[in-house]
């Protein structure tokens, strides 16, 4: 009975904080969303057949960044490609999402050779629980390399929806936190009981 409400303290501490820790450090879930590349009409059209990845998490904790990854990707050598003699062909990327810090912000850019593909990363940190909507943007520019007209076109739009979720109103940061003082004390208040226990025996 001496030790009774120390065990009960314990047992509590480990009963608020393992959850706190569970929930703070495991990974988000990923996911990927595969789609081919369509160029609209009246632009230079690619040799090669290319897919559109997006890679991201649709739940994320509150507090916490996570990277949004786009990745344009070749599939085959393709056959003829004077496109890429008479044009310097250029991906840009943006991501507009709504109540997030997203960097790099602005328009970013990566030049596509025959065969190649392009990548494009994002770091988003929510500024508020809720349900995220934005759009990831991929531009491609067909720059001539002699005489002739720019062309710049949007070819790949799409809706991206993250859900930022707090436990308890607690961020991911200060679930951790949280969650390691409260073991941290459970374990050294058993600790505690069982030596005490141990002498008195």
């Amino acid at each position: 009975m001496k030790f009774r409400w120390q065990s009960v303290l314990a047992a509590i501490l480990f009963f608020v904080s393992i959850p706190l820790l569970v929930w703070g450090f495991w990974p988000p879930r990923r996911e990927t969303v595969t789609v081919p590349l369509i160029l609209p009409a009246g632009m230079p059209s690619l040799p090669e057949a290319r897919t559109v990845r997006l890679t991201f998490s649709p739940v994320m904790r509150a507090g916490d960044s996570q990277i949004v990854e786009m990745n344009l990707v070749a599939e085959g050598e393709g056959g003829e490609t004077s496109v890429y003699e008479e044009y310097s062909v250029i991906a840009e990327a943006r991501l507009d999402l709504s109540l997030t810090d997203v960097r790099p912000a602005d328009t970013v850019s990566a030049a596509l050779v025959k065969g190649g593909g392009a990548t494009f990363y994002w770091e988003v940190s929510p500024r508020e629980d809720g349900l995220l909507r934005g759009t990831v943007w991929l531009y491609l520019r067909f720059v001539p390399k002699a005489d002739g007209e720019e062309t710049r076109q949007p070819v790949s739009a799409r809706l991206l929806e993250i859900r930022s979720r707090s436990l308890l109103k607690r961020t991911g940061a200060q679930a951790r936190v949280v969650g390691t003082i409260g073991f941290v004390l459970g374990l050294a208040i058993l600790i505690l009981v069982l030596w005490s226990r141990r002498k008195t025996l």
